[in-house]
């Protein structure tokens, strides 16, 4: 996989993750139930596709090929 490509998607994977985690925090502080699943299920699923497509582009290839 391209290095650029798969920093790109390491980056988009994080964010997802990153503003799914402060979508829960938000949750347990008192928010609206429905709008936390709203916004934070589209954040989410990005995040593990971007990072699946990492996980599984890069098994068999070794580091320094």
């Amino acid at each position: 996989m391209n290095t650029n490509l798969r920093r790109a998607l390491l980056i988009i994977g994080v964010i997802g993750i990153v503003f799914g985690v402060v979508g829960y925090i938000g949750l347990l502080i008192g928010s609206n139930f429905g709008a936390f699943v709203k916004g934070m299920t589209p954040g989410i699923l990005l995040g593990f596709s971007a990072l699946v497509i990492i996980v599984v582009t890069g098994r068999g290839h070794r580091h320094g090929d």
